[in-house]
């Protein structure tokens, strides 16, 4: 059997599509991708999630040529207020067409106005408003962004091109600044996105003191495969994170819940690695602009200073003579100040003296006085108290013969020598039984 070309083989699909579905059919699905070419026309993609599992379950390219997309566009802003954009869940009338080269697609031929918001911008608006109402939907962008933020900690995938063109474009910036990269390794794409992203975003934050900004990039692809990055867990995890997120997922018509919750939301890789080399050059310039001017002011100032050292050195001996003079004269009037001041306190003195001097004769003299009177009186007493004249009143002593004063009879013992005082004379006896 003969082997037939690719094209022959397209081209009897086509013939069998054509035959067999002629008719237009009403189809309810997601429009996940959808945008206006240069010609009016527009492209789109149409998907089917899975109830439960949101997981996308059939997608399929749309088309619509501009004679029809033209008033259909009205009709639906009208009856909406919205226009066809990703997201929405939409009912469109289509045909189905196969083109050799293009493959399956379906053309639009009307669109029912009454499906509007689709589940994937429901589900985007319910996080969102749970995020407010949580009080967390800001909380990362009241962070400070580092004035020069050099150390940035990635989340992406390793083998995304995206994370190439970021990194390539961050060391081989223009101005020569070096930056500390590091990957952390995540899942981009699929059902583990938010498992991976927040496990990655933990092992950031054990080290969070090393890392000046996180940075999130994605390339960009289908809106569909976007769908992962609206997670609440993933958003609050972001939202309540300790160093500034920037975010840089999908294209210029992508947006997702991450990029509402970070510091900072940039539409793609380059465009976050251009953001951070903008960042660097407005410090530099700003740095080179303080130097300039920390050099001008220098240069003014020592100018000033020199012409300043000129002027004193003119002045300065005669300043100099005229201090010598004032500090004479001031020593001059300190020199009298203090010989006055030495001559009055020497007069008080000698005045306080002669004063003390009389005090003291007049208490001496008292004191003598009195002394001399308590003495007369000690005399008088002692006197009183003579034994001699206890004698001539007729009283006699008598003591032992050691010398001891006899005050009663049991004292004297039998042979014992005794001596009798009198006022005139001594008798001698000695004691018998």
């Amino acid at each position: 059997m003969k082997p037939m070309t690719l094209f022959e083989l397209n081209s009897i699909v086509r013939l069998l599509v054509q035959h067999n579905m002629p008719d237009t059919y009403w189809v309810q699905g997601e429009l996940s991708e959808g945008r206006q070419g240069y010609g009016g026309h527009f492209y789109g993609e149409l998907v089917q999630k899975d109830e439960h599992s949101q997981a996308i379950v059939a997608k399929a390219r749309v088309t619509c040529w501009a004679g029809v997309y033209g008033e259909l566009a009205i009709r639906f802003r009208e009856a909406t207020g919205e226009t066809l954009r990703p997201g929405m869940q939409v009912l469109m009338e289509v045909r189905v067409t196969f083109h050799q080269q293009y493959g399956y697609s379906l053309n639009i031929v009307d669109v029912d106005p009454t499906f509007t918001l689709g589940d994937m911008a429901r589900r985007r608006l319910q996080i969102l408003r749970q995020l407010e109402a949580d009080g967390i939907l800001h909380d990362n962008q009241t962070l400070r962004l580092p004035l020069l933020p050099r150390r940035i900690a990635v989340v992406s995938s390793e083998s995304a091109a995206g994370y190439g063109d970021f990194r390539n474009q961050l060391l081989h910036n223009d101005y020569g600044f070096r930056f500390v990269v590091r990957l952390f390794p995540a899942v981009m794409q699929g059902s583990r996105v938010e498992e991976s992203l927040i496990s990655a975003l933990d092992d950031i934050a054990q080290e969070a003191d090393r890392w000046d900004v996180v940075v999130i990039i994605r390339g960009g692809g289908a809106t569909s495969d976007l769908a992962d990055f609206d997670s609440y867990p993933l958003a609050a995890c972001i939202a309540q994170f300790p160093l500034p997120v920037v975010t840089g997922i999908g294209h210029e018509r992508d947006e997702t819940v991450l990029d509402h919750v970070a510091h900072t939301h940039l539409k793609t890789p380059t465009a976050v690695a251009a953001f951070l080399i903008d960042l660097m050059a407005e410090q530099a310039l700003r740095l080179d602009d303080l130097s300039q001017r920390l050099t001008r002011s220098v240069t003014s100032r020592l100018q000033r200073e020199q012409q300043r050292l000129v002027r004193l050195s003119s002045v300065l001996p005669l300043a100099f003579r005229n201090v010598r003079q004032q500090q004479e004269h001031r020593l001059d009037r300190l020199m009298q100040r203090l010989t006055s001041a030495h001559n009055d306190r020497q007069q008080r003195e000698r005045h306080r003296l002669d004063l003390l001097d009389q005090r003291l004769r007049l208490v001496y003299t008292q004191r003598q006085q009195r002394e001399r009177h308590r003495l007369d009186l000690l005399e008088q007493r002692l006197r009183g108290l003579d034994p001699q004249l206890l004698l001539e009143r007729g009283y006699s002593m008598t003591f032992d013969a050691e010398g001891r004063l006899l005050r009663d009879s049991s004292q004297a013992r039998p042979g014992q020598h005794i001596t009798t005082r009198l006022a005139q004379g001594q008798i001698h006896s000695q004691v018998t039984p």
